[in-house]
């Protein structure tokens, strides 16, 4: 079975994990875009209708459910996710997935 982590974090921590993971666990592939939204978190601004202008990277990865735990607290500590507003990262359980038949002969996955 393989697991999909998600995680939302600001962008030059998203790089330096996204590259940390290549290096610590040889995942070469991860899904990332740029995310810009607006925030309540600063009361000056909220003041003015508006709320504070933040911008994250969200990124995901593709692991065995093996590797999970691992993987998960690894990316939580390189993304900096444990400090305030640092961002969010989850796990969901994939059934099946179909990977594209360049990377493997056998590219079905399936839990």
């Amino acid at each position: 079975m393989f697991k999909l982590i998600t995680c939302i974090a600001t962008e030059d921590k998203a790089h330096e994990a996204i590259n940390s993971i290549d290096k610590a666990f040889g995942i070469q592939a991860a899904t990332n875009h740029f995310a810009r939204g607006l925030g309540r978190s600063s009361t000056a601004q909220a003041m003015q209708g508006l709320g504070q202008q933040v911008e994250k990277i969200t990124f995901s990865v593709l692991v065995p459910a093996s590797q999970v735990d691992e993987l998960f607290d690894f990316i939580y500590h390189a993304a900096d996710l444990h400090r305030p507003h640092g961002g969010i990262i989850y796990v969901t359980a994939i059934k099946q997935a179909k990977l594209s038949p360049y990377l493997e002969k056998d590219s079905t996955l399936e839990a």
